[in-house]
């Protein structure tokens, strides 16, 4: 089995070098109803420990990319794009969580616009959402979008100006599309200074257990940062990998080295 699904996430993963991460155009467009999340005390922000060979976070993996890590440049950022397929879940001994997503901001800052799914072990069984938020304000659940393991999905964050930014969320898979409303989208207060690609365990009075998700496969990773358009390595700016890790120091999710193209990556479990 577990060698199937291997076979299976490599035909996704070639593909997912293919897509492109705006929708495509045979792709429709979806209905979907916009429920608020219960997230009052929920901060999706990076939890540093750490910043020497590697980025260690209580709860990110994945990749940050910005004009200069340690001084960014406040309004450089104005696109984030990815796509990764949904990961299935192993069981857990108790109730467990994961998120992946694109985003704008929350490595040196305290806003995030970002989009993406959920992942939760419920006990028995796998459940699974996308979702969208521009904390510190509300975050969201898209009722209606279709989300199952193995789905490839793509996301982005675009800033058009004005303080608004155009999230879409596609599912390439069933060949759907949704692009959240700018009512709901808005942000005066948000320094778009940095862009991420990122597995996270979701915080809520604490970092909440990490669900088994094995391997996450993160695909076309690409950032407009000071007006290029790139992949996530390149001459025009830095970026680094972050490695999930307990209070501790126990690894908990380990991004992997970028591909030949610097477009891909892979974030490992392990430890809850």
């Amino acid at each position: 089995m577990k060698k199937c699904c291997l076979i299976i996430l490599s035909v996704i993963l070639q593909w997912a070098q293919m897509a492109v991460a705006a929708p495509l155009c045979t792709s429709q467009p979806i209905e979907c109803t916009i429920m608020p999340i219960d997230r009052n005390t929920i901060s999706p922000e990076l939890i540093p420990l750490a910043f020497e060979n590697a980025v260690l976070s209580e709860n990110w993996s994945g990749y940050v990319a910005a004009d200069n890590l340690a001084h960014p440049t406040t309004g450089s950022v104005t696109a984030v794009y990815g796509c990764w397929v949904v990961p299935i879940l192993h069981p857990s001994t108790v109730t467990s969580y994961s998120a992946c997503w694109v985003g704008i901001d929350g490595f040196s800052n305290s806003t995030v616009q970002q989009i993406g799914t959920a992942q939760i072990w419920d006990g028995s069984s796998q459940q699974n959402n996308a979702w969208f938020e521009m904390y510190p304000g509300q975050a969201y659940y898209l009722l209606g979008f279709p989300v199952n393991p193995l789905d490839l999905i793509s996301g982005s964050v675009e800033y058009t100006g004005d303080g608004i930014f155009v999230m879409t969320i596609e599912n390439i898979t069933h060949g759907v599309y949704f692009t959240v409303p700018t009512s709901y989208t808005q942000s005066t207060s948000a320094l778009r200074n940095c862009a991420e690609w990122v597995m996270e365990a979701p915080y809520y009075n604490g970092v909440l257990p990490l669900a088994n998700f094995e391997n996450a496969a993160f695909s076309s990773c690409t950032a407009t940062i000071n007006g290029v358009t790139a992949p996530i390595s390149n001459i025009y700016w830095q970026c680094e990998s972050i490695n999930m890790v307990t209070t501790s120091g126990t690894l908990k999710a380990v991004a992997s080295s970028l591909n030949g193209s610097d477009l891909d990556f892979t974030v490992t479990w392990e430890h809850e």
